[in-house]
């Protein structure tokens, strides 16, 4: 009797230990995806991918400049699609109270727009990966462009780490 409490310890302490492992992969590889470069607001959309935006904080901040949505491709002008897909863009941030954007490396592309996975606050404490939501709502595909992001590392929803808290609190109310 006092072996088979002997393995069952030894068997739970292992369980133990390898789920605190995989936790603490897990959330270290979550919180390295997401990165807080800049928060802006919305000045104007372009079309289903590209917008114009004002800096409030960090990267560019007090500037206007266009953001080109990464790693996605919404119809362009003229192309079946593309007014709905423009249509959902305003529907998403218009309704946000500010948007935040992890800027790619190298951040700019050969139009000079900044690249960037765009969030937009969904609930306390959670983000909404904007790019995602456009290409898994069907309004544009996923291209893996030159950079930084992969779109199959996407994450449809982001949990804002606590560092980050303060800041959003402050320039997203």
């Amino acid at each position: 009797m006092l072996r088979s409490n002997s393995v069952f310890f030894v068997i739970s302490v292992v369980l133990a230990l390898l789920s605190a492992v995989v936790y603490s992969q897990h959330f270290n590889n979550s919180s390295s995806k997401f990165q807080l470069d800049s928060v802006a607001r919305l000045h104007r959309v372009v079309d289903g991918d590209t917008v114009w935006v004002y800096s409030v904080y960090g990267f560019k901040e007090g500037q206007r400049f266009k953001v080109r949505l990464a790693d996605i491709d919404a119809p362009e002008r003229g192309k079946e699609g593309y007014e709905e897909a423009k249509r959902e863009l305003i529907r998403i941030l218009h309704s946000a109270s500010c948007m935040v954007l992890d800027v790619d490396s190298p951040p700019y592309d050969r139009y000079d727009r900044v690249v960037a996975v765009v969030y937009v606050p969904e609930s306390p404490g959670v983000l909404l990966n904007v790019n995602a939501r456009l290409a898994e709502k069907g309004f544009a595909r996923y291209v893996d462009f030159p950079g930084s992001f992969h779109p199959e590392n996407f994450e449809y929803y982001v949990n804002v780490p606590p560092d980050v808290r303060p800041i959003l609190d402050r320039y997203c109310t």
